[in-house]
């Protein structure tokens, strides 16, 4: 049972990490008048929309609740700059459209009040997706009657950005929303203004320079298995993830200075790294076997990388297909 020991000793890191899932993201478009606005569909889900802002512009969201439940949302970006992101909530239950800026569009039958953003002094870190946001604006809200909000985003001065909306408190998700947190997370930090290779570029370097030294080191292709080149590239795969974290949680704490939130990303980083060194490790071995204790080795690295996003769901899908491989395809 030697080789399970680095996926026992990530265990507890996984299980602190796994209540700690954040907000659903998402990336609307043409949302720019009340009738286009998002159509939330459940309002008591967080969910986390990263949207943009034009010079005059507004963004709409429409949420329905019921009684006792609360209306929860709240504006962030990621600029540095002056660009306040606001809030303008409509309802039936309200009267009066008093500061309502003249480009945001009230419908009839409503009335709305506005709340102006204020910047903080500094970022918030957020460590389910490592990142520095300023946080503007923030409504909440109980619900006495079941009604409809809708919801503007605008900016007072006009300006134009990046603007995030994060609507809702209970934090879950559904499996397909599941599986494409890894692939939405690169879009927020595009959506953040970086450039593609920031981005990305570390997991790709990773993954590109590891393959490089295994076959300076160890030979081409030819020397290993079917089976082992593709735990190989599992492992990788994971590695360059967690790298990516590491990375991206150094440029947020850059800007936010220290903060105990870290070490929740700390587990987004130290799974992937453990987990795919080890399968690497495990890959490369001279006298390549798959014993019970392996494939169990196997099976729990292949959960743990997936409760905490590494290896874009393909890298832990590969490292499980090797788990239950039958025994006459691997070779010795």
């Amino acid at each position: 049972m030697k080789t399970i020991r680095p996926s026992v000793a990530v265990l507890i890191l996984v299980l602190l990490a796994t209540p700690v899932l954040a907000h659903v993201p998402s990336f609307p478009v043409d949302n720019t008048t009340p009738e286009r606005a998002v159509a939330i569909p459940d309002g008591v889900k967080s969910w986390a929309f990263y949207d943009e802002l034009g010079p005059g512009e507004a963004r709409y969201y429409r949420v329905s609740l019921s009684v006792d439940e609360r209306l929860q949302v709240g504006t962030f970006t990621p600029r540095t700059d002056g660009f306040t992101p606001s809030l303008v909530l409509m309802s039936p239950s309200l009267n009066g459209t008093d500061r309502v800026p003249p480009w945001v569009t009230v419908p009839k039958g409503m009335g709305a009040v506005a709340v102006e953003g204020e910047r903080p002094e500094r970022a918030t870190y957020e460590p389910f997706a490592p990142s520095a946001t300023y946080q503007t604006a923030s409504i909440t809200r109980a619900v006495e009657t079941e009604t409809t909000y809708l919801v503007a985003v605008y900016e007072p001065g006009n300006r134009s950005g990046p603007a995030g909306v994060a609507v809702g408190y209970a934090e879950e998700f559904s499996l397909a929303e599941y599986v494409t947190v890894p692939f939405d997370l690169v879009r927020t930090y595009l959506w953040a203004g970086q450039h593609p290779f920031v981005a990305i570029g570390p997991f790709l370097f990773t993954a590109l320079l590891g393959t490089g030294l295994v076959r300076k080191r160890h030979g081409g292709p030819g020397t290993r298995s079917l089976v082992q080149l593709t735990l190989l590239s599992a492992g990788f795969v994971i590695l360059g993830s967690g790298v990516n974290t590491l990375v991206q949680m150094g440029i947020a704490l850059s800007r936010t200075g220290p903060t105990g939130a870290a070490l929740v990303t700390a587990v987004f980083v130290v799974v992937p790294i453990i987990c795919g060194g080890w399968v690497v490790r495990l890959s490369l071995r001279e006298h390549f076997t798959l014993p019970v204790g392996t494939r169990i080795g196997l099976v729990a690295v292949g959960g743990m990388t997936l409760l905490t996003w590494a290896g874009f769901v393909v890298g832990p899908a590969l490292v499980l297909m090797v788990a239950i491989t039958p025994k006459r395809f691997s070779k010795d």
